[in-house]
């Protein structure tokens, strides 16, 4: 590997480190963003997402790449890369759907997103685990891994069956508003189970009970709690200081917009280097944001700014994924990879859901609108990187396979159903 340059740079043969280099870069990035902008425009008015046509370029990328003998991009050594790019996706996404709600934090308005999170996601990843163990032969950490990496449900490809942005005048649909809430809460509440997974390979769940306490304390409550707590007043400071300065004529359109995000990113940074969940703590700032003055137009510029943003890094990442998928051995177990995968999507996603909200009384096209949409990418693959700093390359790889299979899954059967049924949802909501 050449010296001083990026792993996936490193690996195409003849290139080096030369002025040159940066020009082709500028240039790829540039033929990205124009695909991007080409492939949001088509697709719209379709029955299908943008998310699968992201996905259908890097795949024939991939394919030219592999043309050539140029394996640009390896998913286990160059995972810092995969995970750092879903990571700004989804705390751009995450602010961005928690601007999005607009319901009084009560226990009636989010109790069906309280089900999903305390009864559906355990359930998720005990499932998920079940299948990695039975079906991939994993170890126990690894299956747990599995579980926990696959249970949260994406806020960036979900953005299409979410409830609308600010100031639409749409209904907000109880299943939309739980899918949106879910989504903006599990991802980080995803962390303490994939750290549980980590300390396992580590220590061994035989030894669970000698070192428990230090997980509930140290990777359970205080990062959840923390997070939560500092992103809610860090949101309230936020919007506080945005109006105080819009109402002094300092900023102005669409530049307030740009400063509130930059500040999610400084909220994103503080709430990890004090060791709680950044995740957590961005999506709260977004909720504490629109409910400190719901009905103000800097709410709509706010989100419209944030989905160009998540827009970018979604085209980013699933490309990078699909560049892969012919050359990264993602099928190299064979046919329990594509029944794990599709069991998630199939079955654990869908049967948790519908255990979950059993006291719910939500109609049952509801119930089922949120059982299918168990939308898997964006968070899973930054827990994907995340786990491969601290495991072996040999548990890495099937992990990979069966995750990348269950977001390419998701990709295609969520992207090609979710433009009909969400217009069939609001059909049946506004009779």
């Amino acid at each position: 590997m050449l010296v001083g340059l990026p792993p996936i740079i490193a690996r195409v043969p003849g290139w080096s480190f030369e002025p040159g280099l940066y020009v082709v870069i500028l240039l790829v990035a540039g033929l990205v963003v124009l695909a991007g902008a080409v492939l949001l425009s088509v697709q719209r008015g379709r029955p299908f997402s943008a998310a699968l046509l992201y996905l259908a370029v890097g795949v024939a990328a991939g394919l030219v790449l592999r043309a050539f003998g140029i394996n640009w991009y390896e998913p286990v050594d160059d995972a810092t890369l995969f995970s750092r790019a879903a990571e700004v996706a989804v705390i751009v996404s995450l602010f961005g759907a928690g601007v999005k709600l607009d319901r009084a934090l009560t226990w009636r308005g989010w109790r069906t997103t309280i089900l999903l999170l305390v009864v559906a996601m355990p359930l998720t990843i005990a499932g998920m685990a079940l299948l990695g163990a039975w079906l991939v032969g994993m170890t126990v950490a690894s299956a747990v891994l599995l579980g926990a990496v696959l249970a949260p449900t994406d806020p960036v490809l979900a953005e299409d069956i979410q409830v609308g942005g600010p100031m639409q005048d749409e209904p907000e649909d109880e299943a939309r508003f739980s899918i949106t809430a879910e989504a903006g809460l599990n991802d980080g509440l995803a962390f303490p189970f994939v750290m549980l997974a980590l300390l396992a390979y580590e220590r061994g769940f035989g030894a669970f009970g000698d070192w428990w306490w230090e997980w509930a304390t140290a990777d359970l409550f205080y990062p959840v709690i923390g997070g939560v707590l500092l992103g809610a007043v860090a949101g309230r400071l936020l919007a506080s200081a945005t109006y105080r300065v819009l109402d002094r004529g300092w900023l102005v359109n669409p530049f307030d917009a740009f400063v509130a995000l930059g500040a999610v990113f400084a909220v994103y940074g503080l709430t990890e280097l004090v060791e709680a969940y950044g995740f957590l703590a961005v999506f709260a700032a977004g909720v504490a944001f629109r409910r400190y003055e719901h009905r103000h137009e800097v709410n709509q510029r706010l989100h419209e700014v944030a989905l160009v943003f998540e827009k970018l890094a979604e085209l980013a990442v699933l490309l990078l994924l699909g560049s892969v998928l012919p050359i990264g051995g993602v099928l190299e177990l064979g046919w329990p990879v594509i029944v794990a995968a599709a069991g998630l999507i199939l079955v654990v996603r869908p049967l948790a859901v519908l255990v979950s909200l059993l006291p719910s009384r939500l109609p049952w096209r509801q119930r089922l609108f949120i059982a299918w949409f168990g939308i898997r990418g964006i968070g899973s693959i930054y827990y994907l990187g995340f786990a491969f700093a601290a495991i072996t390359p040999s548990d890495a790889r099937p992990l990979f396979s069966v995750v990348a299979v269950a977001v390419l899954l998701s990709v295609v059967l969520h992207g090609l159903s979710s433009s009909r049924l969400t217009r069939l949802l609001l059909a049946a909501e506004r009779r």
